[in-house]
């Protein structure tokens, strides 16, 4: 649903996350191009929502830019889209990726007049009296942050509708990343907490007496370890006789979706077979031309089978498809384990590593047992 426009009420997006300008150093240079290009227009259309739904706040809580570099294409692209929406007040919580520093855009003076950027490590607030609301946040002024803003800090007025907007890492005590401990903000007075850092969305938390806390998650997922679709949410505080209540709905708003499935090869001889296990997965799953699908092979294969290691993702109507070999090679191994011969040496070495070690241990000496017995017959390796 999409909340309509009501008095007394205050309406937020909250987002982070971005990494404009992310290389995507692993695509080729054309494809890179692309997903740059891509997460830029999907900034576009989270500006769009802030303006069709006439948002009083736009909560970015850091990590807006990727790294210290950033294009000018991109830099005007923000100051115009910022500057195209001056209804509503936007609060930037600079994050590790793109801290509050001199040469910061966020210290340029460039920034439209309805931008609100944390500028140091301590807790600061943005007090709208027109909206009677506070939002509380800090800034990154380097890659790390070892200490929590919120710790033994409470809000000033409990009557406004207090926000917090910050980048952290919520009950890590070591982290140098803000180590902002639930208790935190618990105690602290604020109805919602906008979060960014963790890059997979959490929905909303509640700690204490009304207080939640969520993780937008990206706006754009860039890899395998970013799963699902990006995007932003979207809230509404309405006060009554009791206060304020709170509504969130999570907006999606990504142009592409990262997704892992397994693939099992038991009793699969074919390329073919093959094909059609990956096929049926990505039927079942209905997945796209928005989604980079990342297969990765189980099950017992025939020694001499020649698992797949790459394929034309277009085939299947995908935008990206990776294939990994997780498989391990079927072998007599009542008879190896006798075998007084070269092969059942070999064999001996290898199998304790089968079933021990890390999974990507137990992968590499699968493929070591594939190529060496294969090696000891005298048959191509090439291709496994």
């Amino acid at each position: 649903m999409i909340f309509s426009s009501e008095r007394q009420a205050v309406r937020f997006i909250h987002t982070g996350d971005l990494h404009l300008d992310s290389p995507f150093s692993r695509l080729p240079i054309e494809k890179s191009e692309e997903r740059r290009r891509e997460m830029r227009e999907t900034f576009g259309k989270l500006m769009q929502l802030v303006r069709e739904e006439h948002a009083d706040l736009l909560l970015i809580a850091g990590d807006v830019f990727d790294r210290e570099y950033r294009t000018s294409a991109t830099t005007k692209l923000l100051l115009d889209e910022f500057g195209a929406c001056p209804h509503c007040q936007i609060v930037i919580a600079p994050g590790n990726h793109d801290p509050y520093t001199a040469d910061s855009l966020w210290a340029s003076g460039r920034l439209p007049s309805n931008v609100h950027v944390y500028s140091t490590e301590g807790l600061q607030s943005f007090v709208f009296p027109e909206l009677n609301t506070a939002v509380y946040g800090w800034a990154f002024c380097s890659e790390r942050l070892e200490m929590s803003p919120l710790s033994g800090r409470h809000a000033e007025d409990p009557a406004r509708l207090n926000l917090i907007c910050g980048h952290c890492d919520i009950g890590v005590p070591l982290s140098g990343y803000g180590p902002v401990m639930e208790e935190d903000v618990a105690g602290f007075g604020a109805q919602y907490a906008a979060f960014a850092h963790r890059h997979v969305p959490q929905p909303p938390v509640a700690v204490g007496a009304g207080a939640l806390y969520a993780y937008c998650g990206c706006l754009e997922g860039r890899s395998y370890d970013e799963p699902g679709r990006g995007g932003v949410i979207l809230g509404k505080a309405q006060r009554s006789e009791k206060g304020w209540t709170l509504q969130t709905e999570r907006v999606e708003l990504s142009k592409r979706r990262y997704q892992t499935e397994k693939v099992n090869l038991t009793g699969v001889s074919t390329q073919q077979e093959v094909a059609r296990r990956i096929k049926a997965v990505v039927e079942q799953k209905h997945y796209g031309a928005d989604t980079a699908l990342r297969v990765i092979f189980t099950g017992a294969t025939p020694p001499d089978f020649s698992v797949p290691k790459q394929a034309d993702g277009s085939m299947l109507g995908l935008y990206a498809l990776e294939l990994f070999d997780n498989t391990s090679p079927v072998y007599d191994t009542d008879y190896l384990e006798k075998d007084l011969s070269i092969r059942g040496e070999f064999y001996r070495t290898i199998s304790p590593h089968l079933t021990s070690g890390t999974a990507e241990e137990r992968a590499t000496a699968a493929r070591a047992l594939r190529i060496g017995m294969a090696a000891l017959e005298g048959n191509d390796i090439t291709d496994l």
